[in-house]
């Protein structure tokens, strides 16, 4: 079944407590049952609703399926049967589960959710899919901690995982080979995220070793070709780096004068031909202008960049659109 909805009206009505109710009635009993294809049925059926429903009631389904409990979290006040389900062994479940896991963890209300009293059982879980599934694959996609990412209290746990190391070697493995474009852009957003949280700094501060390696790295990737939309996230990122804190790494790695070639060789950039490519260019150019900028010499003569800060409501969300309208991701080539 392809459940792609191409060519149909977007619903203009949230899903009923009647339907809710009966999808997560057949959820528990082909649970109990162990049919695992009525599980998929199930948790695809109700993705389907989701996609089907118009951008502005979204955020509503979300807090409708919060709201009836559908992975029994807080009735058993126990992840066992979400967890349950991420641990059988069959792909087109996994694709389901997570996929649906995506839609929830789109508010942060659904996030926490599925951390329900900070425990982090499901993340880890979802971690553990992310890793074992071929680089770029649809349910890699669905696996990406990006929108988990706002919710500071996680980020410990994604950093345990490994995910910024993670998140590197993606993005240098696709320099030679093709990964979908979303994985890399949700990969590099939630990387910024990561290193944009004061738990993450002061682990870097403490591993002084690492995050030499890390700015190199993200340094690096920024004179390749990768997607517009990664190398901004990866500025982003760079300039969290960018502080009093890390001076010794910023020196080794010669950031500043790393930063100012970038610039200089970004702004040669010919765009004479295409108008987007233009608009990428500028938007990457005032991007460095805002974030990267000499600190105020009247009070020493250090040449230590210092970041424009971004506020935590700035975080990097790249499952809403400018409206604030959540964005479920559905793509050409989902097959179950």
């Amino acid at each position: 079944k392809v459940i792609i909805n191409e060519g149909k009206p977007e619903g203009g009505e949230l899903i009923t407590e009647a339907v809710m109710q009966e999808h997560k009635t057949k959820l528990i009993t082909n649970y109990a049952d162990k049919n695992i294809d009525g599980i998929i049925e199930v948790l695809l059926s109700l993705r389907v609703n989701a996609l089907q429903i118009a951008p502005e009631l979204r955020k509503n389904l979300v807090y409708e399926l919060i709201r009836n409990d559908i992975f029994q979290i807080e009735e058993n006040d126990s992840f066992e049967f979400l967890i349950s389900i991420l641990d059988i062994n069959n792909n087109s479940l996994k694709h389901a589960i997570t996929s649906l896991i995506s839609v929830i963890s789109s508010t942060l209300r659904g996030v926490e959710y599925l951390i329900s009293k900070n425990r982090m059982v499901v993340i880890e879980r979802v971690i553990k899919i992310l890793k074992e599934q071929e680089n770029g694959s649809v349910t890699q996609r669905f696996c990406i901690m990006q929108k988990c990412s706002i919710k500071d209290t996680i980020i410990p746990c994604l950093v345990d995982h490994g995910l910024i190391q993670w998140t590197i070697s993606l993005l240098k493995k696709s320099l030679n080979s093709k990964i979908h474009v979303f994985c890399l852009d949700f990969a590099s957003a939630m990387l910024a995220n990561i290193i944009h949280t004061p738990s993450t700094i002061q682990y870097l501060e403490q591993n002084p070793t690492l995050t030499t390696q890390i700015m190199e790295s993200l340094l690096r990737l920024i004179r390749e070709n990768i997607p517009v939309s990664v190398l901004m996230h990866l500025l982003i990122a760079l300039s969290y780096l960018s502080k009093e804190n890390f001076s010794q790494q910023i020196e080794e790695c010669q950031f500043v004068d790393r930063i100012s070639e970038f610039v200089e060789s970004y702004s040669q950039i010919n765009t004479a031909e295409n108008e987007a490519i233009e608009i990428d260019k500028k938007t990457v150019l005032d991007l460095c202008a805002h974030m990267f900028h000499p600190k105020d010499t009247t009070l020493d003569n250090s040449e230590t960049m210092e970041l424009n800060e971004l506020k935590v409501e700035d975080r990097i969300r790249e499952y809403e659109n400018e409206q604030g309208e959540l964005i479920f991701e559905c793509f050409q080539d989902e097959v179950s």
